[in-house]
Formats: C-alpha cells, structure tokens, sequence
C-alpha cells in the first residue's frame, strides 16, 4: 500500500530524509511539496512517525510489499527476494527477483518464463 503527501503538506523535508529507497522527492506539483513513487515506496512507514502534521495518506489501490498483494508472501514462492523498486525489468518494467536457488536478480516473466509478477507493476501497466 503505497502512500500519498496531502495539501497539509509543510515541506519539511524530514520524511524525505529517513526514507531509506529514495520514493519520497520534492514535487513540481505547487498543492504538494513533496510526493512518493509508489514502485520505490517498500511500505516500510519510517516516513509517517516524522512527519509533524501527519501529511501522509495510505492509497489502498496499492499492493503492500511483502504483504497483501505480493505474490512473493505465498508458499510457492517461498524464500524469493524482490529488488522493491531499486531495479526493474529493462524488457518488461517489472521488479527484478532472486531465487533462493540461484544467485543474482532476475526478471520472473522475461527471464524465467513466470505468469506472475510485481502487482505494482502491473497495476501501472494497466493504469499508465
């Protein structure tokens, strides 16, 4: 579940600052100082005990990583690892994924043929 940066918004920078991916930036937006690129956001939520004006909102179209929406919380794919938004699929956009078996990040639909992939992905696939 990714976030979004309401109006309230007092351009602090603190969030920005304890975010360990880089999702949250400066915005061009003038109502919004800031905003978060939900495919970097990893849900970690260090953002939202910084904030003195509680700016953040949860934006349940979203999937959560390793959580609700990630096919990497099923059994199947139990000890695969995900980049969460630091490295995607140059072919396809998708995150990159790492067997427990096999060394390195790979794509799972380009690479090793899998039907599945990164919902946050897909859902800027579908809405983008």
């Amino acid at each position: 579940m990714s976030l979004s940066v309401l109006e309230i918004c007092l351009g602090c920078g603190a969030c920005e600052t304890v975010c360990p991916t880089g999702a949250i930036s400066q915005s061009d937006n003038f109502r919004v100082a800031y905003v978060v690129d939900p495919l970097l956001c990893n849900d970690c939520r260090d953002c939202i005990p910084v904030c003195p004006v509680d700016a953040f909102e949860e934006d349940p179209e979203w999937a959560v990583c390793d959580g609700r929406g990630c096919p990497l919380t099923s059994a199947r794919l139990e000890g695969w690892l995900c980049t969460q938004g630091q490295g995607r699929c140059p072919t396809c956009g998708t995150m990159l994924w790492s067997a427990p078996t096999v060394d390195g990040w790979r794509c799972p639909r380009c690479d090793d043929g899998m039907r599945v992939m990164c919902p946050k992905t897909r859902k800027l696939e579908t809405t983008g």
